[in-house]
């Protein structure tokens, strides 16, 4: 089954060291990780306190996803 994951997380918890271990993690697992990285386009974190869940890019995700048959 396909996964797809897209963080939605603010420009100073994506400096958390922890994150690019769990990511890999995630990818190595088979996990499609969207984030705007050398890996993968997908989501860009904001600034803290400027997220906007209203803009969030449920499309990219979607868009990730096979199609079914």
């Amino acid at each position: 089954m396909p996964i797809v994951a897209l963080p939605y997380i603010n420009a100073a918890q994506a400096l958390h060291p922890a994150l690019p271990r769990a990511v890999r993690t995630l990818r190595n697992a088979g996990v499609r990780v969207l984030l705007d990285d050398d890996h993968d386009k997908g989501f860009r974190p904001h600034q803290p306190k400027h997220g906007n869940l209203d803009a969030y890019p449920w499309d990219l995700e979607l868009d990730a996803l096979p199609s079914p048959h």
